[in-house]
């Protein structure tokens, strides 16, 4: 079969996966007998799906002494490395049950099965009628979690431990030509509506297996949604679905109650009466519209929704991310995990997988940049306040407790992870040029605050904020009895104690930020007006 062309012009991202020829296992005696069921890989132990889905890229310590541009890239490995948990372990199991009870009434090497499929599809167009086919026992559950936690990074990696396409020619020597979609997975479109949703279906299966639905079932877009909802059905049976995953399901508030209603109805009829399970994914903004409406309609399956809680500090799953992560240092002075290092990640990131992953990196970044080439507990803070600001909402309502704030915030806008890498570069490449700088951080820092000494003393920052108004005499005068009265003896913002000075520097170095805006928070630097009233 060859790709539908009139889909060129209407892209659509579709996640694949591997396509293969039917090759038949021995299962348990009641999946026996059915093609698409034993077409499927062999039941895995828990040691067996761990193998398969964790990755840890390859590390090679001697990378540590690489120029910083090149481990700069380097780094971003980190975003490579999946650690299996208990909840992927739950989830695994899930999917496996239920993929074969939903092929288990709908055997194709049953005669009566292509029957059993028009009358189920029929009773959809008419709910008076009564279907005699055999009884679906199809499951469905939805996913629930805060935005970033990993929902759909381990469906896809847990799903695609099947192929995604069988193609059956002969099965216990009688012919049995089939093409069998084991899953499929669907992002709900922007605007959540269905029209857009089986459209999208309808590509999809294009895409992936060389169909024309989009043009025979979809109209090219010219069908209504009472037309289309049907033929979705039929196309879903005609490709032996084996589960469909609809992501981002939270898209669905967008409707009206009436137009998501609809849609879950329609999800609740491919579940309970043509037997295809679907699982809905999405974040805790579609709880009020999945927490009663699509258990109802599902009838109780069984499955039990899948709540995706975060991780707790000191839990089994988050050692074992942290340490996973802290074996890929590409800093010079690579440091051992310790209590506080876990603890001040943990609190930045409240145990949300994404954001821990990207921190872990983006300090590194820093670490790198700034020259002090080690991961620290100021380092963690100073990353987290920089870059996760749309994460803000979320992470404090994690932080105070208030967990049904949840159900209100938006989805986490997507981390500008190369932004970040580049402005930290570029503030390596201006600080110093190449010939220049000293490939020892001690000497950075130290000529980092020579510089600084020089340029941002308070008498240098006076004369420059009001030397227009008053004599260069009067101001030193004035600024001095401003301070007596406005600061006591014990301020740690002194201008005479010059230990701070350093400190106030070495924040500058972790943040990045200018010598201006670190001294002017510190205390130092004054708006001209805010003394010209003592004048």
């Amino acid at each position: 079969m060859t790709p539908n062309k009139k889909l060129e012009n209407q892209p659509l991202l579709v996640f694949k996966g591997k396509q293969v020829e039917a090759s038949y296992h021995d299962g348990i005696s009641i999946y026996s007998g059915n093609p698409c069921i034993e077409a499927l890989p062999l039941l895995k132990t828990e040691d067996e799906v761990i193998d398969d889905l964790e990755f840890y890229p390859d590390f090679n310590e001697k990378e540590r002494n690489l120029p910083n541009h090149l481990r700069l890239h380097l780094i971003q490995i980190v975003l490579d490395i999946f650690v299996p948990m208990s909840f992927h372990l739950d989830l695994e199991q899930r999917f496996s049950r239920m993929i074969r009870i939903g092929y288990k009434a709908r055997n194709p090497a049953n005669k009566l099965f292509w029957q059993d499929v028009k009358n189920k599809i029929d009773s959809m167009d008419d709910a008076k009628k009564t279907s005699r086919c055999q009884r679906s026992i199809a499951t469905g559950f939805t996913i629930l979690g805060i935005s970033g936690i990993g929902k759909s990074t381990a469906v896809q990696e847990i799903i695609n431990l099947y192929p995604q396409v069988i193609y059956h020619n002969c099965y216990c020597g009688l012919n049995l030509t089939l093409t069998q979609l084991v899953w499929m997975i669907l992002e709900c479109p922007a605007d959540g509506s269905i029209k857009g949703l089986c459209l999208n279906f309808f590509q999809a299966v294009d895409d992936i297996l060389g169909t024309n639905y989009y043009e025979k079932y979809g109209g090219n877009g010219r069908r209504t949604i009472n037309e289309m909802m049907p033929y979705m059905a039929r196309a879903a049976s005609n490709i032996h679905l084996g589960v469909l995953v609809i992501d981002e399901i939270q898209r669905l508030t967008k409707l009206n109650v009436g137009g998501y209603e609809k849609m879950l109805d329609f999800f609740g009829q491919l579940i309970n009466t043509i037997g295809i399970p679907v699982v809905l994914v999405g974040t805790y903004k579609a709880w009020s519209i999945l927490g009663s409406e699509f258990r109802q309609i599902r009838r109780g399956t069984g499955q039990g929704d899948f709540i995706w809680d975060r991780m707790q500090p000191h839990d089994e799953d988050w050692e074992l991310l942290v340490e996973a992560l802290w074996e890929y240092q590409y800093v010079q002075h690579p440091c051992k995990l310790t209590p506080e290092l876990s603890d001040a990640l943990y609190y930045e990131c409240q145990g949300i997988t994404h954001f821990a992953v990207i921190l872990f990196m983006l300090a590194q970044v820093r670490a790198i940049t700034t020259g002090t080439e080690k991961i620290t507990v100021g380092i963690i803070k100073s990353v987290a306040k920089d870059c996760l600001r749309t994460a803000r909402g979320i992470l404090n309502a994690l932080k105070s407790g208030n967990i049904e704030k949840l159900k209100d915030c938006e989805d986490v806008l997507p981390i500008d992870i190369e932004k970040f890498i580049e402005s930290e570069h570029n503030q390596l490449t201006i600080e110093d040029p190449p010939e220049t700088r000293s490939h020892y951080p001690d000497e950075n820092l130290d000529k980092t605050i020579e510089r600084q000494e020089i340029k941002l003393t308070p008498n240098n920052v006076l004369d420059f904020d009001i030397k227009q108004s008053i004599t260069q005499k009067e101001n030193i005068s004035t600024f001095s009895n401003h301070q007596a009265r406005k600061n006591s003896p014990e301020d740690s913002a002194n201008p005479q104690n010059f230990g701070h000075l350093l400190e106030v520097l070495a924040d500058m170095k972790a943040r990045c930020i200018c010598g201006y805006q670190a001294f002017k928070e510190a205390g130092y630097i004054f708006a001209a007006t805010e003394h010209l009233s003592d004048v």
